[in-house]
């Protein structure tokens, strides 16, 4: 073969090849790669870039020229004496083929077109000879001379491009086994070992974290995590989104009860600029900030019915509209509610959207009290005292079997977050080593507090805690809004949270 020289159509060729054997990563992708540099190049009215099973007299035909009547098409044909020969003893072939020779079909349509010369290429494949077969019309001097040398540097490029192929293939296939058996390994540890944050020593909660959390994880469904105020549901939504496929995306947390009502549908869906007086520039809602990954709609049963309405539309259609935006937005958000309240009630009494409760009711969920697993006040209590004394820069009290006897006595009608209350208003009042609990904490049976016995008067912290108690469980544990145990006392949010905090509760 002549020297090439810039503008030479056979240095033109062997380069645009080079490029499809660097960067091509499937068969397909070379094969149509391949024929369009061919194509551009040559009279190309067929190509068949196959695999010849040395157990079969067939190879596998990966692509279909131009004129072919179905291009990209995946079959089996025989590729004659031409291929065979090519491949026996490792030359290309260019026959001329005779308008009397009979042909497979796919070369019959070819040759339908005009006379056609056939060029087999063997190639050098990593899991069995391959080959490459060209179908080629008139070739007129404007084409590359189709030299043996030519002939042997384009077949070297197909089997350069056919290795690269084999071997990002075996990558890909080992790859996606790793990920697999890796993915298959993290989740039986994780049923077999709980994260520092998620205690569960009752029956119910390991069955909760080890069963159904990962079960629910694996699938992007709506959940409605169901339990009384401070039991956990935050940490269950957690842990779904830590065990999903969004794990690596934004999990975002909104507490719909501390929302004011005239700002709710700005913060989950967002504003345009102008929309309502302060709206100075655009903001970002809650399910744009999640795109991609998990948000916990806390409390969602404090939604007031217009913001339902949009919530609706979010969870049905995946899309949102901002406040004062004329083009809907779509988002990928995946939707976890959690709620203390009697949501069928509510649909009953018309404060609570039912087709929005069947949406969000898909796999309801409940987190029990922790008045129904005391086991877990044995796990819980280490935990929160040593996380409360490295706060505070000293060393864990000792809790003795007294005190643990009390803690599991006690109703605690706020649950986890009570108890958290609770043992750092006593670390607080204990300087020594050993734990000193409030005097009136699990006095008397498991269950609500009670009215002093006849003839004693009770204390006025006692006449507090007790009011209190009886007005959190009156309003389901909730502080404030509507509904809320401040209101219902007469007192201000803030006093009512004050004096809570002062009686350890």
């Amino acid at each position: 073969m002549s020297a090439a020289t810039p503008g030479d159509p056979t240095l033109e060729l062997l380069a645009a090849l080079a490029e499809v054997s660097v960067h091509a990563h499937t068969l397909p992708t070379i094969v149509t790669a391949a024929a369009g540099v061919l194509a551009s190049h040559l009279p190309l009215r067929f190509f068949e870039f196959g695999h010849c099973d040395p157990t079969l007299s067939t190879a596998d035909a990966l692509f279909q020229g131009p004129d072919a009547a179905a291009p990209a098409r995946v079959h089996r044909t025989l590729p004659g004496s031409l291929a065979q020969s090519a491949l026996a003893d490792g030359a290309p072939r260019l026959v001329p083929v005779p308008a009397a020779e009979r042909l497979p079909d796919d070369l019959s349509r070819a040759r339908a077109h005009g006379a056609v010369t056939l060029v087999a290429l063997p190639l050098h494949a990593a899991d069995g000879p391959a080959y490459a077969l060209l179908a080629l019309g008139p070739l007129t001097p404007a084409f590359p001379a189709l030299t043996p040398p030519l002939l042997g540097a384009l077949g070297r490029l197909l089997s350069v491009a056919l290795h690269h192929a084999s071997v990002l293939h075996r990558v890909a296939t080992l790859s996606r086994r790793a990920h697999a058996d890796s993915r298959k390994l993290r989740d039986e540890l994780q049923r077999a070992v709980l994260p520092p944050d998620v205690i569960a020593r009752s029956p119910a909660m390991q069955t909760l974290f080890r069963d159904v959390v990962p079960l629910l994880a694996r699938q992007d469904t709506t959940v409605l995590i169901r339990g009384e105020s401070g039991t956990g549901k935050e940490v269950v939504a957690g842990r779904i989104h830590a065990l999903s496929l969004r794990a690596h995306r934004p999990f975002l947390k909104v507490n719909c009860g501390a929302l004011p009502e005239q700002l709710v549908e700005s913060t989950l869906f967002g504003h345009e600029r102008g929309a309502f007086t302060g709206a100075t520039q655009r903001h970002e809602g809650y399910f744009e900030r999640a795109h991609g990954g998990t948000l916990l709609l806390d409390e969602v049963g404090d939604l007031p019915l217009a913001a339902q309405v949009k919530l609706l539309r979010v969870l049905q259609e995946g899309e949102i509209e901002r406040v004062g935006g004329q083009t809907p937005l779509r988002v990928d958000v995946r939707v976890l509610a959690a709620t203390h309240r009697n949501l069928e009630a509510m649909v009953a009494d018309g404060r609570f959207r039912a087709d929005l409760y069947y949406r969000l009711d898909v796999f309801p969920l409940v987190v029990p009290p922790l008045r129904e697993r005391p086991e877990d006040i044995e796990a819980l209590v280490p935990v929160i005292l040593s996380r409360l004394a490295l706060r505070v820069g000293r060393i864990p009290p000792r809790v003795t079997s007294e005190a643990l006897a009390r803690l599991r006595a006690h109703a605690w009608p706020g649950n986890v977050r009570e108890l958290e209350n609770v043992l750092e208003r006593a670390l607080l009042l204990s300087p020594g080593d050993t734990l000193a609990l409030p005097a009136t904490l699990g006095a008397g049976k498991r269950g609500p507090e009670v009215s002093p016995e006849p003839g004693r008067v009770e204390t006025y912290e006692e006449a507090s805690r007790r009011c209190i108690a009886a007005a959190l469980a009156a309003c389901g544990g909730k502080l404030y809004g509507p509904g809320g145990a401040a209101r219902l006392l007469g007192l201000k949010p803030s006093t009512l949270q004050s004096k809570m905090k002062k009686l350890g509760m």
